[in-house]
C-alpha cells in the first residue's frame, strides 16, 4: 500500500496539467482506497492490524468462519456485529462511526436509550462481555 500523505498527494495533484497525468495520477494506490469497505479500514487501524485474530475473535465473541468472511469482504457485517469487533479492538467513537458507516448499518444516534449505553460503553474501552452487562443492567437487549 502506498504511504503517500494528503500533503504530499497534493503537491503531486497541482503539477498536473494535462489529461494524460491526470490519469496517470488517478491510477495510482493511495492510502484511503483500502477505507471504502468495512473490511479494508477495520484491517488497517493500528489496534486491528496488531491485534491476532485468534484474539479478536475470541475478543467478540463472533464464530471463526464468520470473522474471517468478514475480514475477506464476503460478508457485510450488521451493526451488532461490527460493535462487537470495534468493542473488542478497543476503538474510539470516531473510529467505531467510520466502521458502521462503511458497514452500511446505522450510527450510535444519541437519544436512543440502547445506542446512549453502547455510547458510554465504547468511550469507556469497554469489552464485549461488559458492555452486554451495561446493556442488561438498563433492560436493553444484548449485542448478537
Amino acid at each position: 500500500m502506498d504511504k503517500s500523505t494528503t500533503g504530499k498527494l497534493s503537491e503531486i495533484l497541482s503539477t498536473i496539467d494535462s489529461a494524460q497525468e491526470m490519469e496517470q495520477y488517478m491510477d495510482m494506490p493511495k492510502v484511503s482506497d483500502s477505507f471504502r469497505t468495512f473490511s479494508g479500514y477495520f484491517r488497517s487501524l493500528p489496534a486491528v492490524y496488531n491485534m491476532d485474530s485468534a484474539e479478536m475473535i475470541r475478543k467478540s465473541g463472533l464464530e471463526r468462519s464468520y470473522y474471517y468472511q468478514v475480514m475477506k469482504g464476503k460478508r457485510n457485517p450488521g451493526r451488532d456485529k461490527v460493535l462487537r469487533l470495534c468493542l473488542a479492538a478497543g476503538l474510539g467513537l470516531k473510529e467505531t462511526t467510520r466502521a458502521l458507516e462503511l458497514s452500511g448499518n446505522a450510527m450510535l444516534y444519541p437519544r436512543r436509550r440502547r445506542d446512549i449505553i453502547l455510547t458510554v460503553a465504547i468511550n469507556q474501552k469497554a469489552g464485549v462481555d461488559d458492555t452486554n452487562l451495561l446493556l442488561f443492567k438498563y433492560g436493553e437487549e444484548p449485542l448478537e
